[in-house]
């Protein structure tokens, strides 16, 4: 951090400088664009969780939304090698576990830079698997082992969800449905805050999370509103020219989305308030799938980063797949396991 050295005439800066910092309020210095207030240079991170938020030259903005902590629920499958529901390999062209792993230490490397950051902040990462072989498993545990998480790993019982769902006919879908239901439930029945529900074909930049949970408590605190977030900047909105809402987040650009898939970041209220919405998407089997939530996000601000947090590891013609203007290739290789 660099020192702000302040020459012995300058009596009335130092009082005015000691005055704002007792205030509360920020000044910038624009020859050096440093804060003297707080000893930081403009580039540094202004932020402070569940206290401010610092944009410039857009200012401060207070914190009313505050988090307490933190969820992630890891979907993960890895007996079928095809995209659900799609006679299509997925980019990379590689075995399903593949994805799974290189997701799992994506997220393993975020839930460490979230810990490094919010110093008090509970995080907690629950993986729901459906049926994989023993190897795997082991390979999942030693992740998590070897990153130091705290995780709890669970098998999906199909037989308890497989004869609620208003559909019988396929049974691929069954098995993926009760996945998403069983993840519900498990967020329901929880303490946690806000709650990230991810697929096991998504990778993550470094600091998507922590990107994820500043401009969290910052928009909902702008609009006094719970907000969903989703990770990826998925093709089909820049092939779609429907307005939108333009919000400035963390270190990203935000914009309002109508459609999502089944990885977004979402408060326990929210999940609670909605119960139905997302209940009506496990218990049918809709097309499309995600049917319901594009019908919930008329209620609630659903948003999406310009560019991507995360890429959606599917067929690369995919609207919901490659985000633009990111090099994917160098993520992939940087999250081997």
């Amino acid at each position: 951090m660099k020192k702000i050295f302040i020459k012995k005439n300058h009596i009335l800066k130092k009082i005015f400088i000691k005055l704002c910092r007792k205030l509360g309020f920020e000044i910038v210095d624009q020859n050096s664009l440093i804060l003297p207030t707080s000893n930081k240079s403009i580039n540094e991170n202004l932020n402070l969780l569940n206290k401010k938020s610092i944009t410039l030259p857009l200012g401060e903005v207070k914190i009313t939304r505050k988090i307490n902590s933190f969820l992630i629920i890891l979907r993960t499958f890895t007996n079928e090698n095809k995209l659900l529901q799609q006679n299509k390999k997925r980019l990379f062209e590689k075995e399903k576990k593949e994805y799974t792993l290189r997701s799992l230490v994506s997220i393993c490397k975020n839930i460490k830079n979230v810990e490094t950051e919010f110093e008090g902040l509970k995080v907690f990462l629950k993986i729901i698997d459906d049926n994989s072989k023993p190897e795997i498993i082991s390979q999942i545990q030693k992740i998590c082992a070897n990153n130091k998480i705290n995780y709890e790993l669970s098998n999906l019982d199909l037989s308890r969800y497989e004869n609620k769902m208003n559909f019988r006919e396929n049974k691929r879908m069954l098995a993926h449905n009760s996945h998403i239901y069983d993840s519900k439930n498990f967020a329901l029945k929880s303490n946690f805050d806000i709650i990230y529900f991810v697929e096991d074909d998504y990778l993550h930049e470094h600091d998507a999370f922590i990107e994820m949970i500043y401009t969290y408590q910052k928009i909902s605190s702008q609009i006094n509103e719970e907000i969903v977030l989703c990770p990826s900047d998925y093709p089909y909105l820049y092939i779609n020219t429907e307005h939108t809402k333009n919000f400035i987040g963390f270190k990203k650009h935000w914009r309002e989305v109508q459609q999502s898939l089944c990885t977004y970041l979402i408060s326990k209220k929210t999940l609670e308030k909605y119960w139905k919405h997302y209940e009506d998407m496990f218990l049918n089997n809709y097309d499309p799938y995600e049917k319901p939530l594009h019908e919930l996000y008329k209620k609630i601000n659903c948003l999406s980063p310009m560019p991507s947090l995360s890429l959606h590891l599917t067929n690369i013609n995919s609207i919901y797949g490659l985000s633009p203007v990111k090099n994917w290739k160098e993520l992939w290789e940087k999250n081997s396991y």
